[in-house]
């Protein structure tokens, strides 16, 4: 019993020392595992540090455009700046732009693309007088590239001639000066006649014009003015880096005649500026009474006149309006040309006919404008053709007739219907318009002195 005692002692010491072992075993194991997984992963961490890395180092590269800096000596070369001419004038009388590049020794190769350039926006062919130029120069010191780099040309007091040089050629544009616009008023009262009340400088001389093409169709300014008769005008004031340059549209008008009061309001429809009166009709009418600036009436419309050159009584069927020989003429309304071309006595001549049975008969031309032939459309106000005394006719003047139905009327009574009114769907903002310039009006005829700036 003891000796079985003593080996069950055993037994159990050895087991137990057994188990410690593979204890001890497994613990070595664990700890090795946990050992290589955190090498594994310290390795993965440090890769993907790596991976990352990179990425930012080649999306630098690529904002900065190249793989390595430039090395280039002397980068960035260094250019010297070209001299730069200009040249400003105004064109003579009879002078051209070949007149103008040989006087100043110019390029003629840049003449040729110039002209090309600009052949369909503006012909620089023929130059019109008193008009200003502006030619800048560009000179590089080894002469590369030196010539004419800009030309402007004034078209009129409104609109300029813009030539640039580009790769390749020049590029033209037509553009408008940029004024700033202010409203001022322009009263006054006849004495005499219209542009000795407004003045005969050249401004307030364009000013009487407008003015009488405003209210053509319902006053003859020079027949029908009377002493006393008044206006009052808000016209737009052009100015360019704080210099007056002159007058621009007249915007609002009230004109009294003869006790008669007539009002126009310049409005916009559809792109197309003109004038009606506080109602929205349209101050335009289907004829023109008179289709050119004249002087005075040399002869009216009689059925029983003395010709001048035959000495013997006929009818004289129109309006014979005296005028410089070279006047344009312009259509008296919208029609189609009838007939161009010499008639006998009448000289050179142009008949139109209009809608609703009108036709209008030009007569004693010195010439017809080029293009105008039969069945040629023209426009209200279109030049036709220019004063002139041919045919029998014993100086310069324009014989005007007015047909109706196959008859003669009398040009300066006939009553012909107003042009289209204002459109319903711009009413409103007509008569919002309107009620703005009467204001204005109103404010500065109180003599508060200050200019409305157009905006």
């Amino acid at each position: 019993m003891r000796e079985r005692t003593v080996t069950a002692d055993s037994h159990s010491r050895n087991t137990a020392l057994y188990i410690l072992f593979r204890f001890i075993r497994m613990e070595t194991l664990s700890a090795s595992a946990l050992t290589l997984y955190n090498i594994a992963m310290n390795k993965s961490l440090i890769l993907l540090c790596l991976v990352a890395a990179s990425s930012i180092l080649f999306y630098l590269q690529g904002l900065s455009g190249r793989d390595r800096p430039v090395s280039h000596p002397g980068h960035p070369v260094k250019l010297p700046l070209p001299e730069i001419t200009e040249i400003a004038g105004t064109v003579k009388e009879g002078e051209t732009l070949y007149d103008i590049f040989s006087n100043h020794g110019l390029d003629m190769k840049s003449l040729y693309g110039i002209t090309r350039a600009s052949r369909d926006v503006h012909d620089l062919v023929r130059l019109r007088p008193n008009r200003s130029y502006l030619i800048t120069i560009l000179r590089f010191a080894d002469g590369e590239d030196s010539g004419v780099w800009n030309l402007r040309y004034s078209i009129d007091d409104f609109h300029y001639l813009k030539v640039v040089k580009e790769t390749g050629g020049y590029r033209a544009e037509r553009l408008e000066v940029p004024y700033r616009r202010s409203l001022s008023l322009i009263t006054g009262s006849i004495e005499d006649n219209l542009i000795s009340s407004i003045g005969d400088d050249r401004e307030h001389l364009m000013i009487a014009y407008r003015l009488a093409e405003i209210f053509e169709f319902d006053i003859d300014f020079v027949s029908e003015l009377r002493e006393g008769d008044s206006y009052r005008l808000l016209v737009e004031e052009l100015w360019l880096d704080g210099v007056f340059k002159g007058y621009g549209d007249i915007v609002a008008a009230e004109f009294v005649n003869n006790g008669k009061v007539y009002e126009a309001y310049r409005f916009e429809v559809d792109g197309r500026a003109d004038y009606y009166d506080r109602q929205g009709y349209s101050l335009r009418k289907a004829l023109l009474r008179a289709p050119l600036r004249f002087r005075y009436i040399s002869s009216g419309f009689s059925y029983r006149r003395k010709h001048p050159i035959l000495n013997i009584h006929r009818p004289h069927l129109g309006v014979d309006y005296a005028a410089p020989a070279g006047t344009p003429v312009s259509s008296a309304g919208n029609g189609t040309v009838r007939y161009a071309g010499w008639k006998g006595q009448y000289g050179k001549t142009v008949i139109i006919r209009h809608p609703n049975g009108y036709e209008t008969y030009y007569g004693h031309l010195s010439r017809i404008r080029k293009g105008i032939r039969r069945g040629r459309k023209v426009t209200q106000g279109e030049i036709i053709g220019y004063v002139g005394s041919t045919g029998l006719s014993t100086g310069p003047h324009l014989d005007y007739r007015v047909k109706r139905n196959g008859r003669f009327i009398n040009p300066l009574r006939m009553r012909l219907p107003r042009s289209r009114p204002v459109p319903k769907r711009l009413a409103g903002e007509f008569s919002a318009h309107v009620e703005r310039l009467r204001a204005e009006l109103s404010t500065l005829a109180r003599g508060s002195g200050d200019r409305a700036v157009i905006r």
